[in-house]
């Protein structure tokens, strides 16, 4: 017996013209951005990266401010440092130019002026040396802009006939202070001095404070204690 089977009518195809064109323009639609949504996601890029680069900004701006305090640390210290080299070669000599002399020349700030004969300075001047040197330091006022003053030193071989100019160098800006004390043999800390009152020419020891400007109300005071080796002698 045949048993035939029914195929089911077959379904026409669907038209693929206008449809597929319509289909198309979705896709193209689903897959850009328009003009607002990109100018929505530049803006939150440029927020991010803003976000970002605030820490980064504040991280060099510490790091400069450090290398700078680092600088001027340094630089105070190091002249604290020659300066002491100096005064522990101060020797007694006679004459007005050779005294040691401190004079508080304390006005619109803290100042000292210190004058002393050296065996230790530094030359200053080519051709035959002279074994004593007169050195002096000194605040001078520095430009009008500058934070603080100048720190000068003044050399001139003790030798050299009167009259004859002292070498001047700056050795420090945005001075603060510079003040010097001295100790007698005998007595308390001193703030001027003359050289051969009461037959002593030089004092015991020497203390030097230095203050450098660092943008604060408060800034840093640098101190250096010196001793003497010929302090309290009254020998010429």
């Amino acid at each position: 017996m045949a048993v035939s089977i029914a195929q089911p009518p077959s379904r026409p195809s669907p038209s693929r013209g206008p449809a597929t064109r319509g289909s198309g323009r979705r896709a193209s639609g689903e897959a850009g951005f328009t003009l607002l949504e990109l100018l929505v996601s530049l803006t939150i890029v440029a927020i991010l990266a803003l976000a970002q680069a605030a820490p980064f900004q504040r991280t060099l701006s510490s790091r400069e401010h450090a290398e700078q305090a680092m600088e001027r640390s340094n630089a105070a210290r190091l002249t604290l440092q020659r300066l002491a080299e100096e005064l522990s070669g101060a020797v007694p000599l006679r004459g007005e130019r050779g005294r040691f002399v401190l004079i508080d020349r304390t006005f619109d700030r803290p100042a000292s002026e210190l004058s002393f004969t050296t065996t230790t300075a530094r030359k200053v001047r080519a051709g035959p040396q002279d074994p004593f040197e007169v050195v002096r330091y000194r605040v001078e006022a520095g430009d009008p802009d500058a934070r603080g003053a100048l720190l000068v030193k003044e050399q001139l071989p003790s030798v050299a006939t009167e009259g004859t100019p002292f070498t001047a160098n700056v050795v420090l800006e945005d001075v603060v202070a510079f003040t010097v004390r001295v100790l007698p043999e005998r007595g308390e800390w001193l703030a001027t001095w003359q050289g051969g009152e009461g037959g002593v020419r030089i004092p015991r020891a020497v203390e030097l404070q230095l203050t450098l400007a660092d943008g604060s109300a408060d800034p840093p005071v640098y101190r250096l204690l010196v001793d003497l080796p010929m302090g309290g002698s009254t020998k010429p």
